[in-house]
């Protein structure tokens, strides 16, 4: 079987197949000499080279002028304030799935049923809850006074959530509420840097109800747990702690609501925040507000 021959027209050359990967008598390799290689690696190796350093020495000078704790531009100047006055959202916790708003489970049941809402409650607590770190940069703020530009320096109000729950219903050890329905749910305000609630008589006041008359029926009673207001008829977040600043021993306040929760009920609960310059009317975009759906199974094994 003899070696096959590829002509080009209007080239006298004849290529073997053989010689494309390495031509012995040119000393060619896939075309090119060694000098063409070394050329054409020279070539690429200054502009990769040159291309890194540029790419470098942007994120130093980014590195060199962008703040590390907190956004170039926030209250005012931030883009949420282009369009509308700034307005915190409301979040909860447990939520197992970020697009999942459904708390449903068994509390007769451990690994299939509550595990992993007071799971998600105790990981979601130890992550960004820790101990504060004693220092100078830790004080302890008072009620009704104003301690914004103490932490505007970079100083954090003491909370620590295992002292002001420690008696209710809602801490790790009673599986925050969720082995009865007399379940427990953390609702806090995001964080907006330098952003200050304003209210009468200086905090926060968090409220849920069923989202219609049928829900309201079935939800029976909320109690509300906050700092030095435990079994209230109303959740507070005192205005002392804010604002928040990038402080590195910052802990946001946040209140527990106990639901009285009916059993093999679906029940739609809206949560809201009211202060003077939070909206919480807006229920397409939910500024200041929150909602979540329970189901409670009662078969008890």
């Amino acid at each position: 079987m003899t070696e096959q021959e590829y002509r080009f027209e209007g080239d006298n050359k004849e290529v073997k197949k053989g010689n494309f990967l390495w031509n012995g008598e040119k000393k060619e390799f896939l075309g090119r000499t060694g000098a063409s290689w070394a050329k054409i690696g020279l070539c690429y190796s200054v502009f990769y080279f040159c291309l890194a350093s540029f790419f470098i020495g942007m994120l130093s000078v980014f590195f060199q002028i962008m703040p590390m704790d907190k956004p170039t531009y926030f209250a005012e100047e931030s883009v949420m304030a282009r369009k509308a006055p700034l307005n915190p959202g409301l979040g909860f916790r447990p939520q197992i799935d970020v697009e999942d708003k459904m708390i449903s489970f068994n509390p007769a049941v451990y690994e299939n049923g509550y595990k992993p809402y007071s799971e998600n409650l105790r990981i979601f607590l130890e992550a960004k809850y820790p101990d504060q770190t004693p220092g100078d940069d830790l004080i302890t703020c008072i009620d009704g006074q104003d301690h914004s530009e103490e932490l505007r320096s970079g100083k954090s109000c003491e909370y620590d959530y295992k002292k002001i729950f420690a008696e209710t219903n809602c801490t790790a050890e009673k599986n925050f509420g969720y082995n009865t329905n007399r379940v427990c749910v953390l609702l806090k305000l995001n964080k907006i840097v330098d952003f200050v609630p304003s209210a009468d008589d200086n905090r926060v006041t968090i409220e849920c109800e069923g989202l219609n008359a049928v829900d309201k029926d079935n939800l029976r009673m909320v109690t509300y747990h906050s700092e030095g207001n435990l079994n209230a008829q109303k959740g507070y977040l005192s205005t002392k702690f804010f604002p928040f600043y990038g402080q590195k021993n910052y802990r946001a306040p946040f209140v527990f609501a106990e639901f009285n929760v009916a059993e093999n009920v679906l029940i739609n609960v809206r949560c809201r925040a009211f202060a003077n310059n939070i909206d919480n009317e807006d229920n397409t975009n939910q500024r200041g507000q929150t909602s979540f759906t329970f189901y409670v199974e009662s078969n008890r094994q």
